[in-house]
């Protein structure tokens, strides 16, 4: 078995269907199996799956357990060369599987690589992004990265400047359509689960790098990525953006020390200060759900970073 296509979704049947619909349509010229590890979902993305995909390896759990847990139990239950973690709410367009595949039979010493992400109307998702570090996160806190987007020096973390019409080596690539070399689990192995939302990809990008391994940008396969859609609900909830700094504050612990979490949290304090008096005098003068949600963001992270002393949350906890 040349690829082993995991996909994880919770509610989301019509992007599902179309998702598979186009793995199977593209039939590349290369043997794969598609699983698709279901997170409790109530809208019958399961019983759609089971009449429309027979071919397609269907696991079922009870409840929403996240990205890396279920990604994790897909890849271990997996039999192909490489795996390839695919977003729900993706098309995979024409070629691209093989694409990917036949970049890494032709690169030993990349462990993983990614396409190019395109929005619906066609234009080109960042999906790329530097290593973040204190220095990243000062530039975004300053909007140094945003007053210099084609800044090297400033915009190492969002890489706006990055050239999307080039393969080429990169840190990180967005898990929304990543293919990974079978070596990578058995030598540096599979998602922390610890990580909810987010930097679970980059964790693991960091990590296989520390390993040895190279990461690729592969500009020639396309992917259209309805970006944001498996998220929405969470995105509603403020929870959202508490887990999404534990997250942040759990990669620097574990990578940088336990006091890189501390300046991390005063570049917080310090950058969100301005912005949530913009956001406030925002509110009162063009009252709006925008202003309204961005407000609520800014205070919840200024928050975050006033408590710099506090411990990580218990959800953030290492245990080594």
């Amino acid at each position: 078995m040349d690829v082993s296509v995991i996909i994880v979704n919770f509610n989301t049947k019509d992007l599902l269907h179309e998702c598979l619909t186009s793995v199977f349509a593209d039939t590349p010229p290369i043997a794969f199996e598609v699983l698709v590890i279901d997170n409790g979902s109530t809208d019958g993305s399961v019983e759609m799956v089971r009449l429309d995909f027979p071919r397609v390896r269907l696991i079922v759990n009870q409840s929403n357990e996240g990205f890396a847990k279920p990604s994790n139990v897909g890849m271990r239950q997996s039999v192909g060369s490489y795996v390839f973690l695919l977003n729900s709410d993706t098309i995979v367009k024409p070629g691209a599987l093989a694409t990917l595949k036949f970049f890494l039979d032709a690169h030993p010493e990349a462990g993983a690589c990614g396409p190019m992400l395109m929005n619906p109307d066609g234009s080109v998702q960042h999906s790329v992004k530097g290593f973040p570090g204190l220095w990243t996160h000062a530039c975004d806190m300053l909007l140094l990265d945003r007053l210099f987007p084609g800044s090297r020096f400033f915009g190492r973390g969002e890489m706006s400047y990055f050239s999307y019409n080039t393969t080429q080596e990169v840190d990180h690539v967005m898990a929304a359509a990543f293919l990974v070399r079978r070596g990578v689990l058995e030598r540096t192995g599979m998602f922390d689960e610890r990580f909810s939302i987010y930097y679970n990809d980059m964790d693991w990008c960091y990590r296989m790098k520390q390993d040895g391994w190279r990461i690729y940008y592969v500009s020639g396969a396309h992917i259209i990525h309805y970006h944001g859609r498996t998220v929405a609900q969470i995105n509603r909830d403020l929870r959202y953006f508490q887990e999404m700094h534990n997250n942040v504050m759990l990669f620097y612990q574990k990578h940088y020390g336990r006091w890189s979490v501390m300046f991390y949290k005063i570049l917080l304090a310090c950058g969100f200060v301005p912005r949530t008096i913009g956001w406030a005098v925002a509110r009162f003068l063009w009252p709006s759900e925008r202003s309204r949600h961005m407000l609520a963001f800014s205070l919840r992270s200024l928050w975050i970073g006033v408590r710099f002393w506090s411990p990580l949350p218990e959800t953030a906890v290492i245990q080594e």
